[in-house]
């Protein structure tokens, strides 16, 4: 009888750790949630430089993306959160079939807040991409 105890009580640590760790992988792998300071703004593009600006100027893709074969441009409605992340990309207009590119880019930046936006205020933005069909060798 003592055994089952002892084997029952391994067990349960056993089960302990097992939730433990699936309570702590479920809550790491979870979406980020936005965080709103204040109710968002919505803002043209040639405004959002006096909020938030992007940490990098350029984005590489990799060989795995195949471009389209004429140019064109994306429209993007966005979601610039308090912590300068981005949410709820929508494409709302484009030309050309370059829509997952223009989501990539979106994914891929990262904004700080400008000194004037102390109060780290979250915008809604229409950003546009444009772009040039790839060069034929």
């Amino acid at each position: 009888m003592e055994r089952y105890i002892f084997s029952q009580g391994v067990h349960m640590k056993r089960l302990s750790l097992l939730l433990f760790m699936v309570v702590f992988i479920v809550g790491c792998s979870s979406k980020n949630k936005e965080l709103l300071n204040e109710p968002p703004l919505t803002i043209k593009m040639h405004e959002l430089q006096k909020y938030w600006v992007p940490t990098q100027n350029s984005i590489s893709f990799s060989n795995n993306f195949i471009p389209p074969q004429e140019s064109g441009f994306v429209k993007v409605r966005i979601l610039i959160d308090s912590n300068g992340e981005v949410f709820n990309p929508v494409v709302i207009e484009s030309k050309g079939g370059w829509d997952k590119f223009a989501l990539r880019a979106i994914k891929e930046t990262h904004y700080v807040s400008t000194e004037f936006n102390f109060k780290k205020t979250p915008v809604f933005v229409i950003k546009e991409f444009q772009f040039s069909a790839p060069t034929k060798i």
